[in-house]
């Protein structure tokens, strides 16, 4: 029973995450959560929008993680990423706010072409760091002991009728569409740029791990991100920054005034997934896991869609599995 309450707690705490709490213009998922990351002093290339966790549909034996930053990437922001800057993804393993290991990367100035030479480092926290790929973006890099990176200008994977939750029009009624049929995702033909990695499972050392992504520049954190949209929906604005400026140990003690009874389940910040599992969301996240749809069908919401039942690009079965840029 206690198993059963914590799942419907949580599944009604995802459904404010994904229509949030109040209206919002282009804030859905992580995209523009903080005012210090919108214009006039925000820099789109250190804007995480999104981060996913998911069992390899093409090896199952790998975990891929992926990072997505520049929020309407060549539109809004750059289409390149920060030079000065790092971008993490930090990996908990068997429920621990403590990480474990960290995969560290750094981008070169851009080129001519707009290509940027990348290192990937394997840093474990109070010990060394040792690189263990190195190539360049828009193209596939070999990760030494195994395993795959691609950094690049990707389709936006994240798909939502905003318009229709703003009160354009109501959910499946999209204009010129057919009453119950009909959706507008309003993603549709934006694009982010991404970081994709993918590694043996094996090296983690058990299939329970915790993944949450941060970038960072000089020695100030400016965005984080595990979990879809807590920062935008459950945190004030005058909180916003200091929220992804925190580390997720802290999160219990700063913010759970914020989330109120979702704060047991929904903190500390860290997207969850057992890699032994081909199951999606609520088991980390995939690319295609109509997060939305889930949640209004769990709880009984009608319509019960959004009807946008999937991204406006395809998703490959292999790597680097995200569609191409628009």
């Amino acid at each position: 029973m206690k198993k059963l309450l914590t799942f419907s707690v949580l599944a009604l705490a995802i459904l404010a995450l994904v229509f949030g709490l109040a209206p919002f213009t282009s804030q859905a998922a992580d995209h523009l959560d903080a005012p210090g990351l919108t214009s006039p002093g925000g820099d789109g290339r250190l804007d995480i929008t999104d981060i996913y966790a998911f069992q390899s549909p093409s090896t199952p034996a790998n975990t891929v993680m992926v990072m997505n930053v520049n929020p309407g990437a060549g539109a809004l922001s750059p289409t390149t990423f920060s030079s000065s800057a790092k971008y993490e993804f930090q990996v908990t393993t068997n429920g621990s706010t403590t990480t474990s290991v960290i995969y560290q990367l750094r981008f070169s100035a851009p080129d001519g072409n707009g290509a940027q030479n990348v290192t990937l480092r394997k840093v474990i926290p109070g010990g060394p760091a040792t690189v263990v790929a190195t190539g360049q973006t828009g193209s596939g890099i070999t990760v030494s002991g195994g395993g795959m990176l691609y950094a690049g200008l990707f389709d936006d994977p994240f798909f939502f009728d905003l318009n229709a939750f703003l009160g354009a029009y109501a959910f499946c009624e999209a204009p010129g569409g057919t009453p119950g049929s009909s959706g507008a995702d309003f993603f549709a033909g934006l694009n982010v740029s991404s970081i994709v990695l993918e590694l043996p499972s094996s090296v983690f050392g058990t299939n329970n791990i915790g993944v949450w992504a941060r970038t960072v520049a000089g020695s100030q954190q400016i965005d984080r991100m595990g979990r879809p949209a807590i920062n935008t929906v459950f945190i004030p604005s005058s909180s916003k920054n200091a929220f992804n400026e925190s580390l997720p140990q802290k999160d219990a003690r700063l913010f759970s005034q914020f989330l109120g009874d979702f704060a047991s389940v929904l903190l500390p910040d860290i997207l969850t997934i057992d890699t032994s599992s081909p199951a999606g969301f609520l088991n980390g996240r995939q690319l295609a896991d109509d997060v939305i749809d889930t949640e209004l069908s769990l709880l009984g919401v009608p319509p019960g869609s959004d009807c946008v039942d999937g991204n406006d690009g395809t998703f490959s079965t292999s790597f680097p599995y995200l569609a191409p840029a628009h």
